[in-house]
C-alpha cells in the first residue's frame, strides 16, 4: 500500500475473537439480546489480562506498518445492545463484568485508553465509541451510523443530521467523521454529490467508499476536486436552519451561505427521524 503512495489504514473488532483464550476473560453471552455466532466470544476488558491482549493485539497491527487504525463495536461487544435499543436500560439485566468494583464508564475508558497505548503514533478513529468518554484518546470519531449506499434517507439521518448537531465536538473532543460518501447506484448522484460538496468543504474529514465500476468521468471529477478542497483548511461549517430541520439545508461554508435540497423529487423517499 505505501509503494502504491497511500497511508495504509485497517478496521478492527478489538473485543470480539475466535482465539482460545481463558474462559475467565470472557464476557457473559446473555447480555446480548442476539448471541453472537459460534466459536465467537468477546473479552472482557476488566480483566487486567485480557485488556493486555487488547492492547498487544493493537501494538501488533501497528507495527505492522498501519498509520491509521479504526476500532468499532466495542459498546455494542461490552453493552449487548445499539444505541437504539437501549431506551431507558444501556444493557440486559442479570450479567456483570468481572471486575465489581469499577463502573461501566471507568472499564470502558480503560479500554479506550488501552487501544490508544497499544496503537503508537498511528491515528485512532473511534467507531460505536462513547463520545465524552473516548475525548482525547481517538484522533477521530465517527460520529453517527453508517450512512449505507441503499437509499439516501440513511445519509440524512446518520450523516447530515450528524454533522449538523455534533459539530460542536469538533476539534474540542476529537475531529468529527459523520461518514462516508456512498455514491450509489441505488442513490441519485444529485443527492450523493451535494453531501460531497458540504462534507469536503465542512472542515471535517472526509471519506469516500465508491465501487469504482460505477464511477463515470463526472462522478471522478467530482471526488478528485473534494479532495482537493479536503485538503485545504476550512472553518466548521455552521447549519444555519438547525431550529427548523433535522436535516439542515442551510449552511455557512467558509463565510458563504449554501442551500442544499436534501429533499427534491429524487430524494429516496420521506425522511423519517
Amino acid at each position: 500500500m505505501q509503494r502504491a503512495g497511500v497511508r495504509p489504514g485497517i478496521w478492527m473488532r478489538p473485543l470480539l475473537t475466535t482465539e482460545r483464550l481463558p474462559e475467565a476473560w470472557r464476557m457473559p453471552a446473555n447480555r446480548f439480546q442476539r448471541p453472537v455466532a459460534p466459536g465467537f466470544f468477546v473479552i472482557d476488558p476488566s480483566v487486567a489480562e485480557a485488556l493486555e491482549h487488547v492492547r498487544q493485539a493493537v501494538r501488533t497491527i501497528a507495527g505492522w506498518g498501519y498509520e491509521l487504525i479504526k476500532h468499532d463495536y466495542s459498546t455494542y461487544d461490552l453493552l449487548g445492545r445499539w444505541g437504539f435499543q437501549m431506551g431507558a436500560n444501556l444493557t440486559s439485566p442479570g450479567w456483570h463484568f468481572a471486575d465489581r468494583s469499577r463502573t461501566t464508564a471507568e472499564i470502558t475508558t480503560g479500554l479506550y485508553r488501552a487501544i490508544r497505548e497499544g496503537a503508537g503514533e498511528a491515528l485512532l478513529i473511534g467507531c460505536n465509541t462513547v463520545g465524552h468518554l473516548s475525548a482525547g484518546l481517538v484522533e477521530m470519531q465517527r460520529i453517527g451510523d453508517d450512512n449505507g449506499s441503499q437509499d439516501f434517507d440513511r445519509a440524512r439521518r446518520m450523516g447530515i443530521n450528524a454533522l449538523a448537531f455534533r459539530m460542536a465536538q469538533h476539534e474540542a473532543f476529537f475531529a468529527a467523521d459523520a461518514d462516508c460518501v456512498v455514491p450509489s447506484k441505488n442513490i441519485p448522484w444529485r443527492m450523493s454529490r451535494q453531501w460531497l460538496h458540504l462534507l469536503a468543504r465542512s472542515g471535517t474529514p472526509l471519506f469516500v467508499s465508491a465501487d469504482p465500476s460505477l464511477l463515470d468521468a463526472e462522478k471522478r471529477r467530482a471526488i478528485q476536486e473534494a479532495f482537493a478542497a479536503a485538503s485545504r483548511p476550512h472553518p466548521p461549517a455552521e447549519p444555519l436552519d438547525w431550529m427548523e430541520s433535522t436535516a439542515p439545508s442551510r449552511w455557512l461554508v467558509a463565510g458563504q451561505e449554501i442551500r442544499y435540497d436534501w429533499f427534491g423529487e429524487d430524494g429516496a423517499g420521506p425522511f423519517s427521524p
